[in-house]
């Protein structure tokens, strides 16, 4: 022990004066002590000392163990062999061991060092995936057949969720990155939902990262409008159908400033800015390309919202208008549209260009100019008439100026009343306005009649009447339900009232009728609550609409330029009564005409016409045949 300690003691002297430094300060650290602890620790059989003894001395071990090892004394440090774990099981491919996969999952290539054929992720993957049906097929990726969800394996998609988005631009292509399955690796642990990549933890975390910086990079639109350049000739519609969403152009300080005024806007209106996102996107896209110096014009607005299901645009264009930036298109009427879309679906293009020519006629666009019919009767011509035209060409007739007075007299023979009749007008002014534009040589539909008989008015039974306005709670319903069973307004009437229509302290109400004067209605009590009522939940609900029409639904009340509701609205509140508007009105006329004979009465009441109040009387009192005022 002594010469073994003179030895020791030699070896630190010598380091000493290789370092410099004094042998007393070598042995202020107590190296000494720490040695000889070292060498009393040894196994009674054993010379040397382990190498694992020296870990716990910290700072000095590799001072101490360089002295030992010098001296002979220091025993050599173990190969640190790691025994290649076994597996439990053949591999799915070859069904038998691979030894270049010994270690690693069969699926994410994760390396455990367990006994596991697969990780506890790619288990768990697999029981969901097999429970909703899935099947093996092969990835075009890693041309690996296992299986997969939404098109891709569970390693993939982990890989591509990690390298899509890398702000440090070393996004892989083609080569995968290896990680170690353990709890703690977020790879590992990531994606285990089988639906949709992993969009939480680091990974969102890296793509508001690029967000940001695309933000930054992002220049200004080639496209932006100069408000110096004329306009040399009439340019056609701009394409959107190749639309890029997901890089748009930076905006500009005009657009940014537009941008935060049409939130603030909307925030001053009362809406909920989260749920109108689509709108304020839309707006950022379109002046990111086209700039906000120069009017927008609306198909710049609605052709990208009718291409996205994200993107709207009926509250953009009308900010845009109130702004004065929209340049506003040609107004179509949804029923012009359609009886030109039924004209289209002719099968026959001669008969279809006769259509498309009697449209022109009845709205006033001829090569003569006449009165224009309303839209709705534009679209009711053509409706009726299809059905024959299709006929006529199954037949074989192939031009309008094949059909002869036979066919016209023919045609409304399959049907009764009210169809027979339509279809009779429809026929005649079609070949009227034929004939004006010299598309045919002869009228045939000229001196046809048509005999039907017309239904006369009759009084609903009164179990369909009783309890008719507690059916429903609203008092929107609930007034125009009054409005037509007691003062029989037409559905039309109800569509066009105005907010001024109604004079609240005089107890009247003003039906505007074109070309005709204007019928002034006197309200009882209970419907002026109704009315107020009304009044009150639309300011409740819409404080700041500016729509000027008395009813209004969420759509039209927060709509700029103030559009009247449908006739869809109106029929679907008498649906919820269980009746027809029109049936309603026609049993108070009927009422009032069989209480009191005097069809004067009735056209100051309701604003019939002479006609029509007559043949009310004659329904209601059929021995007055002679006259409605025979004794």
């Amino acid at each position: 022990m002594i010469k073994t300690e003179r030895f020791y003691d030699s070896q630190l002297r010598l380091m000493a004066d290789e370092r410099r430094v004094r042998a007393r300060t070598v042995r202020i650290w107590r190296l000494e002590g720490f040695a000889r602890l070292a060498l009393a620790a040894r196994d009674p059989d054993q010379q040397q000392v382990a190498a694992q003894a020296l870990d716990d001395l910290l700072y000095s071990g590799p001072v101490l163990g360089q002295a030992l090892d010098r001296a002979g004394l220091l025993a050599p440090a173990p190969s640190r062999r790691l025994v290649a774990p076994r597996r439990t099981g053949p591999t799915r491919r070859s069904g038998q061991q691979d030894p270049e996969l010994r270690g690693q999952c069969d699926h994410c290539l994760a390396w455990a060092n367990d006994r596991r054929v697969l990780c506890g992720a790619c288990t768990n993957w697999c029981f969901t995936i097999r429970q909703r049906g899935g099947s093996e097929a092969e990835y075009s990726r890693c041309h690996r057949n296992l299986l997969l969800s939404g098109g891709m394996r569970r390693r993939c998609r982990i890989v591509i969720a990690e390298t899509e988005t890398d702000t440090a631009q070393i996004a892989m292509k083609g080569g995968d990155q290896l990680w170690f399955a353990r709890p703690h690796a977020g790879l590992a642990t990531a994606g285990a939902l089988p639906d949709a990549a992993p969009r939480q933890g680091r990974f969102a975390h890296k793509r508001r990262r690029a967000r940001a910086q695309a933000e930054v990079q992002r220049r200004l639109s080639e496209h932006l409008l100069d408000p110096a350049q004329l306009e040399l000739f009439p340019a056609p519609p701009r394409d959107w159908t190749r639309l890029d969403t997901t890089r748009p152009p930076a905006l500009t300080a005009a657009a940014a400033e537009l941008v935060a005024d049409f939130i603030t806007y909307m925030r001053g209106r009362g809406w909920n800015t989260d749920s109108f996102s689509g709108s304020v996107r839309t707006l950022r896209i379109v002046t990111g390309h086209l700039g906000a110096e120069v009017p927008i014009q609306e198909t710049d607005i609605r052709a990208p919202a009718s291409m996205r299901t994200t993107l709207h645009g009926p509250r953009v264009v009308n900010y845009l208008r109130l702004r004065g930036l929209l340049e506003a298109q040609q107004p179509s009427d949804p029923c012009i549209a359609r009886a030109r879309q039924h004209a289209s679906t002719v099968s026959h293009p001669a008969f279809a260009a006769a259509l498309h020519a009697f449209i022109d006629v009845l709205l006033g666009q001829g090569s003569t100019s006449s009165r224009p019919r309303s839209p709705k009767t534009v679209e009711n011509y053509v409706v009726a008439v299809l059905p024959t035209l299709e006929a006529w060409t199954a037949d074989g007739l192939t031009d309008p100026r094949q059909i002869t007075k036979k066919h016209i007299e023919a045609a409304p023979d399959p049907l009764t009343g009210d169809q027979a009749r339509r279809l009779h007008t429809s026929l005649r002014s079609l070949f009227r306005a034929l004939k004006r534009e010299r598309l045919i040589f002869r009228d045939p539909a000229r001196g046809v009649s048509l005999t039907v008989s017309r239904p006369l008015p009759a009084a609903l039974p009164s179990d369909r009447l009783a309890g008719l306005l507690d059916k429903v709670d609203d008092p929107h319903d609930r007034l125009m339900a009054a409005l037509v069973a007691v003062y029989a307004l037409l559905p039309g009437q109800l569509v066009r009232l105005l907010r001024t229509d109604l004079d609240r302290s005089k107890g009247r109400l003003r039906l505007r009728r074109p070309g005709r004067m204007d019928h002034l209605v006197y309200l009882d009590a209970f419907t002026l609550r109704l009315a107020t009522a009304w009044e009150l939940q639309r300011h409740r609900r819409w404080p700041d609409s500016s729509n000027p029409h008395f009813f209004v639904t969420r759509n039209t009340a927060v709509d700029d330029s103030g559009p009247p509701i449908s006739a869809g609205v109106v029929q679907k509140t008498f649906g919820r009564l269980g009746l027809r508007a029109g049936a309603l009105r026609v049993d108070r006329i009927y009422d009032e005409a069989r209480h009191g004979a005097d069809p004067v009465r009735l056209m100051e009441l309701f604003g019939l016409s002479n006609l029509a109040a007559t043949r009310y009387v004659l329904s209601a009192h059929p021995e007055k045949k002679n006259g409605p005022i025979a004794p």
